[in-house]
């Protein structure tokens, strides 16, 4: 009997795009592939914390210093100040539980980690799911005397991050029987205080459990002096329908245009190693939370970059730096609602985008989404040059609408902007649905994006 399973070698884009999304299952593992592809392809890391000298042709990528949002870069020939930056954004992280800062608890015989939601979770998908561990763990250095270690410079305390991934079903967040609650099916509201807490143990002492979690973490967990860990649903994406046409798993938002973006630049450039024109992939951290924190795209973290990458390239000898930013263009790359099957009349019926029919340009005139009609010329021309098929998306109107980091970025940048995606179902469950044919779409677009328009 065939399966619809990945094969030990991947056959298409979206073969590759469910590996590295089984892989990518926090903000910091998806940095941390992201990386592990970029040095593949001859790409360099340049600490944040240096000087950034670039020379053309250079292929780089800096890291934030909290680990979950990533830049890389191409440098072009010409100087951004003349051509600015093909800039494609996307973000690592997505919808799920995380861990409290103190996450024991014990009830009705069992042990509990409690947990806290980030963004806006479809609460009932994380019900009878077998779930795991992921995420980082901090230490503060000691002397030998147990006393903190701080560097001589800044006065800093010397903290070490350890990633950790437990790839097995530690816990679980059990569902109430109908029997006990009749009214489920027509009401359903979970209370996220009360409902959402994960059994990781039978018994009544949280300090076996405690024991069980630092042999498997590899240390004790009284030397952990911080982390940030997320429950992550312990199953791998793959393909499903009788043609294999589907990708069913968690963090299809935004995941996808990761890997759309990353793939699409180290394609691009593998052929024009050295544009004219410096190419850039930005992914940042919680864009699902507002996008104010000290890497999200509300921060200046990416300007900074931009302006650096500017001021130091070879042929930057006159005008102000901050041409090189009114110059650019920027794609921000985030899923799109495509027509539900059940749902028809949730969506406009000129706007609504069908799975595995093409790319989806997203527009709203409340400036949630930051394409206008000039942006939105510049990429249908983009993907006529990549042959990929276009959709629209515009909300009923009677309906609220999410956004993206598209107007945040081009509010920080005050650069061209235009936002896309993949259509999809089930955007923010833990277990999303996008096209296989969607995902070769969107990398066709990015590569061409890159090459400034040659196939």
């Amino acid at each position: 009997m065939n399966t619809l399973q990945i094969p030990d070698e991947p056959r298409d884009p979206a073969d590759h795009y469910i590996r590295f999304l089984g892989d990518a299952v926090t903000p910091f593992h998806a940095v941390v592939e992201c990386e592990n592809r970029l040095k593949s392809a001859g790409f360099s890391q340049i600490s944040v914390l240096e000087t950034l000298n670039v020379a053309q042709g250079d292929k780089c990528y800096v890291v934030h210093p909290d680990g979950k949002t990533l830049i890389a870069f191409v440098v072009g020939s010409r100087s951004p100040v003349k051509t600015g930056f093909a800039l494609w954004g996307a973000h690592t992280d997505s919808p799920d539980l995380r861990l409290r800062l103190n996450p024991l608890t014990t009830e009705a015989g069992t042990v509990q980690l409690t947990t806290q939601l980030h963004g806006g979770l479809i609460r009932r998908s994380w019900l009878d799911r077998p779930l795991s561990l992921a995420g980082s763990v901090f230490q503060v250095a000691r002397d030998a005397s147990g006393h903190p270690i701080f560097n001589p410079i800044d006065g800093q305390p010397v903290i070490s991050r350890t990633l950790v991934r437990l790839d097995e079903p530690l816990a679980v967040i059990p569902d109430l029987a109908i029997h006990l609650d009749r009214k489920k099916n027509d009401e359903g509201e979970i209370n996220a205080q009360t409902m959402l807490n994960a059994v990781f143990a039978c018994g009544d002492d949280p300090d076996e459990a405690m024991k069980a979690l630092s042999l498997r973490l590899g240390m004790p967990l009284d030397q952990i002096d911080g982390f940030d860990l997320h429950l992550v649903v312990h199953q791998r994406p793959q393909r499903v329908g009788v043609d294999g046409s589907l990708i069913v798993g968690p963090r299809h938002d935004d995941l996808a245009m990761v890997f759309a973006g990353l793939t699409g630049l180290i394609e691009a450039t593998t052929d024009d190693p050295a544009p004219s024109r410096t190419s850039v992939a930005a992914f940042f951290d919680a864009e699902e939370t507002g996008s104010t924190t000290s890497s999200g795209a509300q921060s200046s973290f990416l300007r900074d970059v931009l302006l650096r990458i500017a001021r130091n390239h070879p042929e930057t000898t006159a005008g102000d730096l901050e041409q090189s930013l009114l110059r650019s263009f920027v794609v921000s790359g985030d899923m799109a609602h495509a027509l539900h099957p059940n749902h028809t009349d949730k969506h406009d019926s000129q706007h609504a985008p069908l799975i595995n029919q093409g790319v989806v340009i997203k527009a709203n005139t409340n400036d949630r989404y930051a394409t206008v009609g000039e942006t939105a010329a510049f990429f249908r021309a983009i993907c006529e040059a990549a042959n990929v098929p276009v959709q629209a998306f515009v909300g009923r109107q009677d309906m609220g609408c999410g956004t993206t980091i598209g107007p945040l970025t081009a509010a920080q940048l005050s650069a061209r902007t235009v936002d896309i995606g993949a259509p999809m179902w089930g955007m923010h469950s833990t277990g999303e649905t996008m096209g296989a044919q969607d995902m070769a779409w969107i990398i066709a677009a990015a590569r061409v994006f890159f090459r400034g328009g040659a196939k």
